[in-house]
């Protein structure tokens, strides 16, 4: 004879389902933020330094001005909301305006490749955070311009959509420059 759980037990093992679902699916987003940096040096092989500086069709940020602001956005935007919600009550969290900062940054002028490693070095300090993080630091929150609350968790998840867009913009891109050259996109 088979007894049903009480409704308290149930609710509890729902709950542990939950976190055991939301700390998986939090794997998989850092493993995924984890190979951006690689990625990214991936998709500039083979291209020259012009290449680098040319923007993509439509006015898009060109391979350097993506690298600087994937740089600038990870250290002031995604590493101080990280910091803050790790250790303030609910902070406001502005928004960073990345065609602003790429304009008053001059980010056409600037290294790929410096702008590469620095993103590498804030990319991996923040991943350290994430994934140090305990289920209760996971879900404090801080209020996003834009975007309402949000939790650490879920600023994990708008991390891997900013990173996902910016990783087919720059496919994009090296599709339109190595275009008619007979090198593989």
């Amino acid at each position: 004879m088979r007894f049903a759980a009480p409704p308290a037990q149930k609710a509890i093992c729902k709950a542990a389902d939950s976190f055991k679902a939301m700390r998986q699916e939090l794997s998989d987003i850092i493993a995924f933020l984890e190979e951006t940096p690689e990625a990214v040096r991936r998709l500039r092989e083979g291209l020259v330094a012009d290449d680098l500086r040319m923007r993509a069709d439509g006015g898009g940020f060109s391979f350097v001005e993506h690298v600087c602001h994937l740089r600038d956005i990870e250290r002031e935007g995604y590493g101080a909301r990280i910091e803050r919600i790790l250790n303030e009550e609910t902070p406001s969290l502005p928004d960073l305006k990345g065609a602003r900062l790429a304009l008053e940054r001059r980010y056409g002028e600037q290294s790929f490749d410096d702008g590469l490693e620095a993103f590498a070095e804030a990319r991996a300090r923040n991943l350290s955070a994430l994934k140090g993080a305990t289920d209760e630091q996971l879900a404090r929150s801080g209020v996003l311009e834009g975007a309402g609350e949000v939790t650490l968790a879920r600023l994990a998840s708008l991390m891997y959509e900013h990173d996902r867009g910016h990783r087919e913009e720059l496919r994009a891109l090296r599709e339109q420059l190595t275009a008619g050259r007979g090198a593989a996109a």
